[in-house]
């Protein structure tokens, strides 16, 4: 009798326990039942007070963290201060002069020395009021302008670092002595950020600040810029391929413009286009890490924009090879502008311009389309879409 009741007993607690991920604790009590002999007991289980399927409370948290954390865009005046009025607007049509169409990546870096106060000249000569540059921080906490980690690119030496020297024993080196138009750009120095911005605000260029360090010098550099120069919010925007640095960055100051870059393979792969796809790999000796890589890349596809949105980004940057009118629309209903780097052909410019409408970064600013001269406003884009329906069929 006393078997079976403990049977009975097992049975019905087991019928109403409950595990969660979130509260696993049991606690257990001993009850007696009248007709089961005093020297025995029954062990029964309490409910939890949270009944959820393991897994799908971390997921919660997940999402409620995202969006709790999650940072507002800025302001849109600004926006428009810097990008001008969206080209597909009705202002844009009013006033076209003020659609910004190229912006000088790396200062038209294969017309004058990427990044140098000798390319920035070049473009206000040219009357290019916009343009890109890349910022990294020197051991000493300088913010130099610069897009590699070293300078065996630009100068031929086996300074593969600056993060680990000083400011003092970089400025000196021509970074102008393997540029095509060395002849003309003689004796090149590295710049300082403080020395490009007060230039450039002064000429009445708009900058988009491309954060390639990831250390804490140049995203506080970054922020104490705006700050001693408070214009730069309406005329800079700050971007990062890394959505981490650049929260850092709106999180210390949300009223900075964000944008956040992006292109695929960018984990695995060091150069991607769309004939050759990913090329040049990281660690393209080991299958295991290049495995890896090749998974982050994935993931990376599949979360960059959730991350752009997590940041609050005001625009993207997105490789060229990749961007079509689905993706320009995608962003544009979010009213999030898009931009593609580097267009550096003239139909390629011209087909920016006509049919998707959103400005690029160019990196000479050679072959720009005259859109006024012999070609009607609404030519480009009928020509385009002649092109593109003969190539579909």
């Amino acid at each position: 009798m006393a078997t079976c009741a403990m049977r009975t007993g097992w049975l019905a607690s087991a019928g109403t326990s409950k595990y969660s991920s979130i509260c696993p604790k049991i606690l257990q009590s001993a009850l007696v039942y009248p007709n089961v002999p005093n020297s025995t007991t029954i062990l029964t289980q309490k409910r939890s007070l949270f009944v959820l399927p393991i897994g799908l409370d971390v997921g919660i948290l997940g999402i409620t963290a995202y969006f709790i954390t999650r940072l507002k865009k800025a302001d849109p005046t600004n926006v428009a201060q810097i990008f001008g009025p969206d080209p597909w607007s009705k202002e844009s049509e009013l006033h076209p002069e003020k659609v910004v169409k190229c912006i000088a990546h790396r200062g038209a870096s294969l017309d004058a020395p990427e990044n140098t106060m000798q390319a920035f000249k070049y473009c206000v000569d040219r009357d290019c009021n916009f343009v890109e540059l890349d910022v990294r921080s020197s051991r000493d906490g300088h913010l130099v302008l610069l897009h590699d980690e070293g300078l065996g690119r630009l100068t031929g030496t086996e300074i593969n670092n600056v993060h680990v020297m000083d400011w003092d024993e970089i400025k000196n080196i021509d970074i102008g002595a393997n540029h095509p138009n060395r002849q003309q750009f003689k004796e090149v120095h590295l710049c300082l950020l403080d020395d490009a911005l007060k230039y450039l605000l002064a000429n009445d260029v708009r900058v988009i600040i491309d954060v390639k360090g990831e250390d804490k010098e140049v995203v506080e550099g970054i922020v104490k810029a705006f700050s001693d120069q408070p214009t730069l919010h309406q005329r800079a925007v700050v971007t990062s391929f890394n959505p981490f640095v650049l929260y850092r960055i709106r999180h210390k100051n949300p009223k900075i413009v964000g944008a956040m870059s992006y292109r695929p393979y960018c984990f695995s792969a060091q150069d991607y286009d769309a004939e050759n796809g990913p090329s040049n790999p990281r660690f393209g000796g080991n299958m295991l890490v290049q495995g890896a890589l090749r998974l982050a890349d994935w993931v990376h596809a599949r979360a960059w924009r959730l991350c752009a949105r997590w940041c609050g980004v005001s625009a993207v940057l997105l490789h060229k090879d990749i961007v079509h009118p689905s993706e320009v629309q995608y962003w544009r209903s979010r009213g999030v502008r898009c931009a593609g780097w580097s267009v550096n052909r003239p139909l390629e410019k011209l087909y920016w311009r006509g049919v998707l409408r959103a400005p690029y970064l160019a990196s000479t600013l050679l072959g720009e389309p005259d859109m006024t001269k012999g070609v009607s406003k609404s030519e480009p884009l009928k020509r385009s879409n002649k092109i593109l329906n003969s190539n579909c069929i």
